[in-house]
């Protein structure tokens, strides 16, 4: 499933939503990205459509299994981008997170893997031995566990 950069957005809000709150409803997203609710209530019927959420009008909005996978995703690919920013390039930290928010839209996993695999050796971490790939959530943890080293 090829997901565009609005889904990708709207499943990284609710995300980070479920993270901070118990229940996500539509007024959360729309205050959140600064939308209209017809505008997120179309795009709550295109992710349900694709089985990223569960949704009723007027109800709570979860992810599914699918849907928490995709946005693990999302964020991950910020996480690599971001990393290489501040850490390798040695941009500011706001800075880098802008930009880091507009290039890992446009990235294929492919290519993410390879920044991730760089930035790995460049900065001199463990190995990822397990063979890294963004679609690949056992090795999202090592890469998770990489990176706790290296902020602490």
């Amino acid at each position: 499933m090829k997901l565009t950069n609005v889904q990708k957005e709207y499943l990284k809000t609710i995300y980070l939503l479920e993270k901070s709150k118990k229940e996500v409803r539509m007024t959360d997203i729309a205050n959140k990205l600064n939308k209209t609710k017809p505008t997120v209530n179309y795009a709550m019927n295109s992710l349900k459509e694709e089985k990223l959420i569960n949704y009723e009008v007027y109800g709570q909005i979860t992810l599914t299994n699918l849907g928490k996978n995709a946005a693990e995703k999302v964020l991950e690919a910020y996480d690599i981008v971001c990393l290489f920013l501040t850490e390798i390039l040695k941009m500011d930290k706001a800075e880098a997170e802008n930009e880091a928010n507009k290039i890992k839209a446009t990235l294929q996993d492919e290519t993410i893997n390879k920044l991730a695999k760089y930035t790995n050796e460049t900065l001199g971490l463990p190995s990822l031995e397990c063979g890294y790939n963004i679609n690949n959530a056992r090795c999202l943890k090592c890469l998770r566990r990489e990176r706790k080293n290296i902020n602490g």
